[in-house]
């Protein structure tokens, strides 16, 4: 399964992979990179959400996943549906912006 660039991009970068966001659900846990495309896989994100490319998880039973047009969502992993996802930002970039290091 390939990585979005921009996901390696940032594990690459040192940036920290546990950060808090200022918005519901308030906090972002990037998974591991070796284990992005597994997770994927394992969750069975392309059958229960197609298009959307997991990434991490709030630590509460949200993940974190790319939409299809690009937006930052977050899926509940129990029913993972798209039309249940809450918005977190309009781009990577956005959502980027909004990251800062948990405390």
């Amino acid at each position: 399964m390939l990585i979005p660039q921009f996901i390696v991009d940032y594990h690459s970068s040192g940036k920290p992979l546990v950060c808090e966001i200022e918005l519901q659900p308030w906090r972002c846990e990037f998974w591991p990179l070796p284990e992005v495309g597994q997770y994927n896989i394992d969750y069975e994100v392309q059958i229960n959400a197609p298009g959307y490319f997991g990434f991490g998880s709030s630590g509460g039973g949200e993940m974190y996943a790319i939409s299809p047009v690009g937006s930052v969502v977050c899926l509940a992993f129990g029913s993972m549906s798209a039309s249940e996802a809450l918005y977190v930002a309009s781009s990577w970039e956005a959502f980027e912006g909004m990251l800062r290091p948990a405390s």
